[in-house]
């Protein structure tokens, strides 16, 4: 019995060590280029605002009341300048945070939002809105993982406050 807990220990170790940075990496990648896509389509801004009156707020504007606890509760539409400049600047400006790693909470954070608004109002109904918000949430519960800015980050400082004697670690 004891070796077959040495085994499991070290499948555990394995995984969580080697397997789970590489997982997080992907996670963040693929939520990173979905939104970095739907980004990249906003450009040039005037563009995306011509986007937004003609699909988006339309679309808002039919699925902009929601019955939360038997309440009719209507949610303000945005102007489409505000939705367009506000979504390109998060898509494109979160994917970049969120491929690298810096801030990978914050951004995994901002981007599931940002599917959030789009499966409520915009386009319900959707699995992929939902596919994106579970990876979003795993992201902002797990971390972006070891192979990020973020660790590195987190590893140096972590370290020089450690080594530093006037710094009270208890």
């Amino acid at each position: 019995m004891d070796k077959i807990l040495k085994i499991a220990a070290f499948k555990i170790n394995v995984l969580e060590k080697y397997l789970l940075p590489v997982a997080l990496l992907a996670a963040r990648l693929h939520l990173g280029m979905v939104f970095w896509a739907s980004g990249l389509t906003k450009l040039p801004l005037g563009s995306a605002t011509g986007l937004f009156e003609s699909e988006y707020i339309p679309a808002w504007e039919k699925n902009h009341v929601k019955d939360i606890l038997g309440l009719h509760i209507p949610f303000p539409v945005p102007s489409a300048a505000f939705g367009a400049y506000s979504a390109t600047i998060i898509e494109i400006g979160c994917s970049v945070l969120l491929m690298l790693g810096l801030g990978g909470r914050f951004a995994a954070f901002m981007l599931g939002m940002m599917a959030l608004t789009v499966e409520l109002f915009v386009y319900p109904g959707e699995s992929d809105h939902l596919h994106w918000m579970l990876l979003a949430a795993i992201l902002v519960t797990a971390g972006p993982g070891a192979i990020s800015v973020d660790h590195f980050i987190r590893r140096k400082l972590l370290k020089s406050r450690l080594y530093d004697r006037t710094v009270d670690i208890h």
